[in-house]
């Protein structure tokens, strides 16, 4: 039996479980969408509670990660609204910003490419460095994607397109010869770095 299964019939170790499991992913994530690490952390842990008050009402869930990803991300949109987090706090913060961490750093050569990457992707509109997070570091299906950004699979697909096309045409100008492969660079730097 699966944890959300047992999470379902009233196992709270099992929901302890779903969190350890996804809890590094949903930091990383909601990190993205709201820079304040404490706001970030306490929502996530609403997200838990209100599952908990709710399991008897939650249905049967497939894909756990792309629904507590939607579940984070309405909480924080729906929580910064509500103006939990002070005006101070949003100063010089540009959600979906990606940062030379977010990637692996190992050899001059990988980090330069590293570099040039991070350059290109914040060149990006930040729906598109959204899609590309979690895609590549999430790695989310299409239709995944499109429950999180609440689009249809064929606007995804589009958007997932231009924004690589950007990112590649980027790194070509640089002379960086490789980039057609743009797509498994993403996912072998993204895995990495999760991996961690």
């Amino acid at each position: 039996m699966s944890y959300w299964a047992r999470f379902k019939e009233g196992d709270k170790e099992a929901l302890g479980k779903i969190f350890q499991t996804y809890y590094k992913e949903l930091y990383f994530y909601g990190l993205k969408i709201v820079s304040v690490p404490e706001f970030v952390k306490d929502v996530i842990q609403e997200v838990f509670v209100r599952l908990w008050e709710n399991k008897d009402n939650v249905g049967h869930v497939t894909k756990v990660k792309s629904y507590l990803l939607v579940a984070l991300r309405n909480e924080l949109i729906h929580a910064s609204k509500k103006n939990r987090i002070s005006e101070e706090e949003h100063i010089n913060i540009e959600p979906f910003t990606l940062t030379i961490e977010d990637f692996l750093i190992s050899e001059e050569d990988s980090r330069q490419l590293n570099e040039r990457l991070v350059i290109s992707l914040n060149k990006l509109s930040e729906r598109q460095r959204e899609v590309i997070l979690l895609r590549f570091y999430h790695n989310l299906t299409f239709e995944e994607l499109g429950e999180v950004l609440k689009m249809n699979v064929q606007s995804v697909r589009n958007l997932l397109f231009r924004a690589l096309e950007k990112v590649r045409n980027d790194l070509k100008d640089i002379g960086f010869h490789d980039a057609e492969n743009i797509e498994l660079i993403l996912f072998s730097l993204f895995s990495k770095k999760s991996s961690n």
